[in-house]
């Protein structure tokens, strides 16, 4: 895949990516001055940005300024010594047989994942109206509307209209956990049914109920908090994980 067409997948599917430029090479490095690559969360690299010595120094960087979101220039050059991080700017050194240096410049692209919201109610209407005020917008469907498109997480927030309906259509669009503002004892019951329908039980597991952090909220504006309050949570353990990944691979 070239870099072209990685970058437009990733803009699509709204997904975390670098990108990594080489914006100064010296001989006998075969990267030049313009060449670039598109690198995903997992360390795919797709485009040309140097050879075997390069590529794992940007490895490191790609889950660095993933977990810092900020750019980063990346000096790789043909000596010994400690590697520095200052002010933006990696200073590596490293004995590679083609004993050239590279000069790249790395940039992070963290998308605001938006969340699908299935609800007609009062929780679901002031939902999409505060949460984006927060960083975490929301796209709305009603009980029953078709969603025409894929997202990572979702909140069903039908409270007692069109309920199972809505879990199938949120699984079907979701690839990740299905947040359902449901009592445990009412999820326990949905979840047999929907297993009853043939829905698979690893999609079920899926379903987290109840939704949010435990506040006791009773009502709406504390329902609203209880959810936003879990999306903080969430993307904050998210955010963690890929600075643990980030020191595993120092």
């Amino acid at each position: 895949m070239s870099w072209i067409d990685a970058l437009n997948h990733h803009e699509q599917s709204r997904e975390p990516y670098v990108i990594a430029t080489v914006i100064k090479a010296e001989s006998p490095s075969s990267a030049k001055p313009g060449d670039k690559a598109i690198i995903s969360v997992d360390g795919v690299i797709n485009g040309w940005i140097g050879g075997g010595c390069a590529q794992p120094v940007i490895t490191k960087a790609v889950t660095d300024v993933l977990a810092s979101g900020q750019p980063m220039v990346v000096r790789i050059s043909p000596s010994t010594g400690e590697t520095v991080t200052e002010n933006g700017v990696r200073d590596v050194h490293m004995a590679c047989h083609s004993g050239g240096s590279l000069e790249l410049l790395v940039e992070p692209r963290l998308h605001q994942q938006v969340t699908l919201l299935i609800g007609a109610t009062p929780v679901a209407e002031k939902l999409e109206m505060v949460a984006p005020l927060l960083g975490f917008p929301m796209a709305r469907y009603e009980p029953g509307d078709e969603v025409d498109a894929s997202f990572s997480i979702s909140i069903v927030a039908t409270q007692g209209k069109k309920d199972k309906e809505s879990l199938k259509q949120a699984l079907k669009s979701t690839r990740g956990t299905v947040l359902f503002v449901a009592s445990r004892r009412k999820a326990d019951k949905l979840n047999d049914q929907l297993l009853a329908d043939g829905v698979l039980a690893s999609d079920v597991k899926r379903i987290c109920a109840p939704a949010g952090v435990d506040i006791d909220a009773e009502t709406t504006d504390e329902i609203v908090i209880s959810l936003l309050a879990g999306l903080v949570k969430d993307t904050r353990q998210a955010a963690s994980v890929v600075t643990s990944l980030s020191g595993e691979v120092a």
